[in-house]
């Protein structure tokens, strides 16, 4: 009886212990089910607001952001052009989708990454030199995008809201009713 005593001890250690990792593993999944839900919730209201704004255009976007080789999207791009040339979709590029006069430069490409992490709301740090031409460059656009975004977006949003509910935005500007003649 002692051994199956000590065999039972064991299986409810074991199984005190599972529940423990269980834990942790429920916790973590009910938080992905959940960033699942407002991550399907808020590409249902971008789609709304534009029906361009798909899953997979933002699956597309964050696999870009979150990507450590700035060069893979662009060789999808032409590995994806290619597929729609062949295909007879699209005309032909005739040579480098990509060629010197479309291709970003590095100035082009440091104000873009300035640019996208200021609309983005990212940290403020441009990876370049301190004080160097790049790292200004890209704290320049940084701070336009922010400034756009932060400008822009509620009338943006305002404007969404009104076309949603049917109303018409509040007039702003000049009003010509407001003149009085004599």
């Amino acid at each position: 009886m002692a051994a199956s005593e000590g065999a039972k001890a064991i299986n409810d250690k074991r199984q005190k212990l599972f529940a423990y990792y269980f834990r942790n593993e429920l916790a973590a999944e009910t938080e992905r089910r959940q960033a699942t839900a407002k991550k399907s919730a808020n590409r249902k209201v971008a789609k709304a607001a534009d029906p361009t704004f798909t899953g997979q255009k933002f699956d597309h976007y964050l696999n870009a952001h979150f990507g450590e080789d700035d060069q893979k999207p662009v060789d999808r791009l032409k590995s994806d052009r290619e597929n729609l040339e062949w295909l007879g979709l699209i005309p032909s590029t005739k040579g480098d989708l990509l060629a010197k006069v479309d291709r970003v430069d590095k100035e082009g490409m440091i104000r873009a990454k300035g640019y996208k992490a200021g609309l983005l709301g990212l940290d403020r740090v441009s990876g370049y030199d301190a004080g160097s031409v790049d790292d200004k460059m890209f704290l320049e656009s940084y701070d336009a995008g922010k400034k756009e975004y932060e400008t822009d977006l509620p009338d943006i949003l305002k404007q969404i809201q009104a076309e949603t509910t049917r109303e018409e935005p509040p007039a702003s500007g000049f009003d010509p009713f407001s003149v009085v003649k004599h």
